[in-house]
C-alpha cells in the first residue's frame, strides 16, 4: 500500500468511526486563521516580542508550504473521500496544517521548556496531522512530509530566530527589519506571479494572502512602534486582557468580512491588499484604539 492511498483514511475511520466531529474540530486548530488569531491575542495581551517572532515563523511556514505545493503539484484526495461539509483547495503536498503545527508548537515548546508544554505540543502536532487524513483532504504522505518540513524549519529557522532578529534590530534598527518585510513581501509576490502564474489566476487560494500578510506585518509593526508603542497589561489585569482580545478579534473579523466584499480573493493583488489591511488593523489600528480607550 502507498502513503498516497485512501487506505489510511479508511483505516482511521474504521478504528474510530465515532471521531468525525472530534477530528473536524481538531483540524481547525491547525488552520492559518487559528494561528493568526493566536498570534494577535498574544501580541495584544501577553508578549509583544514573542508574538512578533511567532508571526515571522508563521510567515516562513506558510510561504514555504505554498511554494512547495505549487512546485510538487500533488493532487488532493478526491472530494468523494472528504467528510461532509469539509472544504479544501489547491494542491496537497506537503500538508500545511501538519507543517505549521510542527513549527509553531515546536517553537513554543522550545521557549517554554516545561514537560507539560512539550506533551501538549506533541499531542496537538500528532492529532492535527492525523485529522487531515481522517477528514479525507490529505494523504498520509502529505502529512508525513509536512511534519518533516516543519521540523526542518524548527531546526533551521525557529531555533535561530531570536538571535537573528535581535542582531538585525541592534545593528540596523527595528524599522529596517520591518521595511525589509515589506520589500520581501513585494518581491516574493512578483516572483511568485512570474514563476507560478497558473496557480494564481482565478484561484481563491493564491499567494496573495501570504504576500499581503508580510507587507501588512511590516507596515503595521513600523507604525505601532512609531505612534503607539503600547504595553501589555500586567499579570493581574485580567479584564483588560479579555477586552483587548475579544473586541480586537471582533474588529478583525468585521474588517476582513467588509474587505472581502470589495477585494475578492480570486484577484491576486486584491487578495494581498485585503490581508495587508487586515494585518495592519491587528498590529497598529486596534492597538492605537485600545490605548486611547485605556484598555
Amino acid at each position: 500500500m502507498s502513503l498516497f492511498d485512501a487506505y489510511w483514511t479508511e483505516a482511521l475511520r474504521g478504528l474510530m468511526p465515532w471521531a468525525a466531529p472530534f477530528f473536524s474540530a481538531v483540524s481547525m486548530l491547525g488552520s492559518a486563521n487559528f494561528y493568526v488569531a493566536l498570534v494577535a491575542i498574544g501580541y495584544w495581551t501577553l508578549d509583544k516580542r514573542a508574538s512578533r517572532r511567532a508571526a515571522l515563523l508563521l510567515l516562513a511556514s506558510s510561504c514555504s508550504n505554498y511554494w512547495l505545493k505549487v512546485s510538487l503539484r500533488n493532487p488532493r484526495p478526491p472530494p468523494s473521500n472528504w467528510l461532509p461539509g469539509t472544504e479544501a483547495s489547491n494542491y496537497s503536498l506537503p500538508s500545511g496544517h501538519a507543517q505549521t503545527s510542527t513549527t509553531i508548537w515546536g517553537w513554543l515548546s522550545l521557549k517554554g521548556g516545561e514537560a507539560w508544554i512539550w506533551g501538549l505540543s506533541l499531542a496537538l502536532i500528532l492529532l492535527i496531522g492525523l485529522s487531515r487524513v481522517y477528514i479525507g483532504v490529505h494523504w498520509l504522505g502529505d502529512v508525513l512530509l509536512g511534519w518533516a518540513v516543519g521540523a526542518v524549519l524548527l531546526l533551521l529557522v525557529a531555533s535561530r530566530l531570536e538571535e537573528w532578529a535581535s542582531s538585525v534590530t541592534s545593528r540596523y534598527g527595528a524599522d529596517t527589519l520591518y521595511l525589509g518585510l515589506v520589500v520581501l513581501g513585494l518581491v516574493s509576490m512578483v516572483l511568485t506571479e512570474f514563476l507560478f502564474p497558473v496557480n494564481l489566476a482565478g484561484l481563491e487560494d493564491n499567494f496573495g494572502g501570504n504576500g499581503g500578510f508580510m507587507i501588512g506585518l511590516g507596515v503595521g509593526l513600523m507604525l505601532e512602534r512609531r505612534y503607539v508603542n503600547f504595553e501589555v497589561p500586567e499579570s493581574g489585569e485580567r479584564r483588560r486582557r479579555v477586552l483587548r482580545a475579544v473586541l480586537g478579534l471582533a474588529l478583525i473579523l468585521m474588517v476582513m468580512a467588509g474587505l472581502s466584499m470589495v477585494l475578492p480573493s480570486e484577484i491576486y493583488w486584491l487578495r494581498a491588499a485585503r490581508y495587508a489591511l487586515s494585518v495592519i488593523t491587528a498590529m497598529f489600528i486596534w492597538p492605537f484604539i485600545f490605548t486611547r480607550l485605556n484598555l
